[in-house]
């Protein structure tokens, strides 16, 4: 079809306030006078602010800056709608929101240095931290406003982003989720007509962008962006409808009249004649006539204000500039996890030690924590054998006889009725049970907290940090482990940083589990093994475990966790032979697990090569000690170091690709700390540096006992 003949939706189009500042009485929301000079007072300081920034910028002082100047009635008109308990979900635009929900100027000063104190949430404000990877946050409004749909509460989440972020996979992914959910979220679209230095009619063909809620099912609208009683009429509408589980998109439109950040030069972009069609439509300048017009302003309130700002923008920086001076760069250290694991204290003590710093203790018990459960502190205390992990025999003897299968099915039976804020969804989980049926009966059993969702891995972590932010626990299961990387950005840039970015306010207590690996010969992309490059993510914890009682001590330990953690459940365990499985087992996190004791040599693996190497050695008369890892991060260092020093021989196994996987990690560390005990080199027997082969090559790619034999035989050899 010509581009002359695309269809255009009807979109409604609201606009209060004309280009002189007129008023349609129509329309007109009735507000009192204190409120609106408070309006008018927010615009001016946010766009004060952006110019003081900018030239503290310019003279090296400052970092990367993104100035919302022309987009204060987008934001403030639609802030001011919200009720104290509704969220506010930003990207990283959204200072004049910000000082509109009652933060400072010195925090917004503070986050443009580079102090992550400036990103921290106001207290007592449901407000999720800047986002700068674009488009990612509407997922985590989506979530929140489920959670809240859930709850039966009246609260509404309201995220920002800009016409850019529209053509984002996620943006829609978070739509049609919360269509689907019938989430008590609004997404609000700065349509400032750029995404950096690309214009609107090269990023989409569609006549508005609020269109393009259409096909989630949602409500679409569309009003002057710089009118900012209409953005505020409109967005309260849009609550109302949220409140009723009715999700709706408004398009704002409006012109971002600086630079898209301070890194950036519109002039090789923008000509002057259309940044000159822009000026009269400043919304400072409209929003300025009506309030004259009302004889709310004139020449010297408008001085008084203006001089009332720049005495607190002085005043912030000082405060900012302060803050600067003090902040203790050991900080760092203290809020990827709720429990710094041993190695990360070790790194910390180097950092103070090379650096001569002298640090009071770290900050603990942060708002947001919900609690950590003494089934997990998420440390890897490195005891050999941990007393909670290791049942009695008399346990043992009168537990139930489980496959893996079957032992997260009832691990995750026990911890819904165990916990209410325990929910659990993902592809197929509901009616079918899971493709592997680990959920079966779930949904039976606890109708509303058991939810099938679309085909979105994106949309169900995203939705997860959502929900999490809100006080649930979530459980979300992936199909298959290759399909992860479909929400790597959301595991990455989100799921495992929310706890630092907003420095403990707001935490991700979230389990992703996946079924992994290769023996059951699936199709591409069903069998890949990359655990290693989530392990390089701090802040997320990952588990992998090789018989059904870890399976259930690892997976309660997880959902209990304070942390995210993602759980990779080995494909080939699932219905391997039954053994005892006492109830509410708890093995906890980052503690590895010695299978068998021994003194010539230390084979480590996790997962389905557990089970290789047991085979392995059984067929060799040395005296081998096996360690199951069992968790890859926090790893337990100190139980293969100790192993190490003992046997002076290491063997590592694991079926990820050579180059880069995990066994690399474990042989640097013992080569850090242990190198002096070693009598051989450590061998790594792993699968090859090649995609992961279909079916029918499977096998001659995984190692095998016969691999790992030979491998142990070489390090034995004098």
């Amino acid at each position: 079809m010509p581009r002359s003949q695309v269809a255009a939706f009807s979109i409604d189009r609201v606009q209060v306030l004309d280009q002189e500042g007129r008023v349609d009485e129509s329309l007109e929301p009735e507000i009192d006078d204190e409120r609106l000079l408070e309006w008018y007072r927010t615009m001016k300081r946010s766009r004060r602010l952006d110019r003081r920034v900018i030239a503290l910028q310019r003279r090296g002082e400052l970092g990367t800056f993104a100035p919302a100047t022309g987009q204060e009635a987008a934001q403030v008109g639609s802030t001011a709608a919200l009720d104290e308990t509704d969220w506010t979900v930003p990207a990283f635009r959204e200072h004049p929101s910000a000082l509109a929900r009652g933060g400072s100027a010195q925090e917004i000063i503070e986050y443009a240095m580079g102090l992550e104190e400036g990103g921290e949430p106001p207290e007592d404000v449901p407000m999720m931290p800047p986002s700068i990877a674009v488009g990612t946050q509407p997922l985590h409004a989506a979530g929140i406003g489920w959670a809240e749909s859930m709850n039966d509460s009246e609260s509404v989440a309201l995220t920002y982003f800009g016409d850019g972020a529209t053509s984002e996979g996620e943006v829609y992914e978070a739509m049609n989720l919360a269509g689907v959910y019938e989430a008590q979220t609004v997404f609000f679209c700065q349509n400032n007509q750029y995404a950096i230095s690309t214009p609107l009619s090269k990023q989409t063909r569609a006549a508005t962008l609020a269109q393009k809620a259409i096909a989630a099912g949602i409500e679409p609208i569309q009003v002057d962006g710089n009118d900012i009683l209409g953005v505020y009429a409109v967005t309260n509408e849009a609550l109302e409808r949220a409140r009723r589980g009715v999700p709706t998109m408004i398009e704002a439109t409006t012109y971002r009249r600086e630079m898209h950040t301070t890194a950036d030069d519109p002039s090789v972009y923008r000509t002057t004649e259309e940044e000159e069609s822009w000026e009269p439509l400043d919304p400072i300048l409209r929003f300025e006539r009506y309030l004259r017009e009302r004889g709310l302003l004139d020449d010297e309130t408008i001085d008084s204000i203006e001089s009332e700002i720049e005495a607190d923008l002085e005043e912030s920086l000082e405060a900012a500039r302060e803050t600067e001076a003090t902040a203790e760069p050991v900080n760092m250290f203290d809020y990827a996890y709720a429990e710094r694991p041993p190695y990360l204290e070790r790194q910390r003590e180097a950092f103070v030690a090379d650096d001569g710093h002298t640090v009071a203790p770290a900050e603990g018990g942060r708002r947001g924590d919900g609690g950590s459960s003494t089934a997990d502190t998420g440390t890897g205390n490195g005891s050999r054998a941990s007393e909670t992990a290791e049942a009695t025999e008399t346990a043992l003897e009168d537990a139930d006889r489980l496959n893996m299968v079957e032992a997260i099915r009832g691990t995750l039976h026990a911890e819904l009725e165990r916990d209410d804020d325990v929910l659990v969804y993902g592809q197929d989980v509901g009616v079918d049970g899971g493709v592997f049926r680990a959920t079966q009966g779930l949904l039976d059993a606890f109708p509303g907290r058991v939810h099938d969702a679309p085909v979105a891995e994106a949309g169900i972590v995203g939705l997860g940090v959502g929900l999490a932010a809100a006080g649930y626990r979530p459980v979300a299961e992936i199909q298959f482990a290759g399909f992860t990387f479909q929400a790597f950005d959301q595991i990455h840039q989100q799921l495992s940083r929310i706890r630092s970015r907003s420095r403990g306010k707001i935490t991700c207590p979230m389990v992703v589990r996946a079924p992994y690996g290769l023996g059951v010969s699936a199709l591409e992309h069903h069998s890949e093994s990359y655990e290693a490059g989530y392990a390089h993510i701090p802040g997320l914890k990952v588990a992998i475990p090789s018989t059904a009682r870890d399976a259930a001590g690892l997976l309660r330990s997880a959902i209990r966790s304070p942390d995210p953690v993602l759980f990779f459940e080995p494909m080939p365990l699932y219905r391997a032979a039954r053994r005892p499985v006492p109830d509410e087992t708890v093995v906890p996190l980052g503690e590895a697990r010695v299978v068998e004791e021994g003194t010539d040599a230390t084979v480590i693996a996790w997962g389905a090569m557990v089970r290789e190497v047991e085979d392995a050695v059984a067929e060799l008369e040395a005296d081998i000690e096996v360690i199951d890892l069992r968790t890859i991060s926090p790893m337990d260092t100190e139980t293969v170091l100790e192993s190490v020093r003992k046997t002076g021989r290491c063997v590592v196994v694991h079926e990820a690709p050579r180059t880069g996987g995990f066994a690399g990690e474990i042989a640097a560390r013992i080569s850090d700390e242990a190198v002096w005990s070693l009598e051989a080199p450590i061998e790594r027997v792993t699968g090859y540096d090649v995609p992961v082969p279909l079916p029918a090559r499977e096998d001659a790619y995984r190692p095998d006992p016969d691999r790992i034999r030979a491998a142990i035989e070489r390090v034995l050899a004098p």
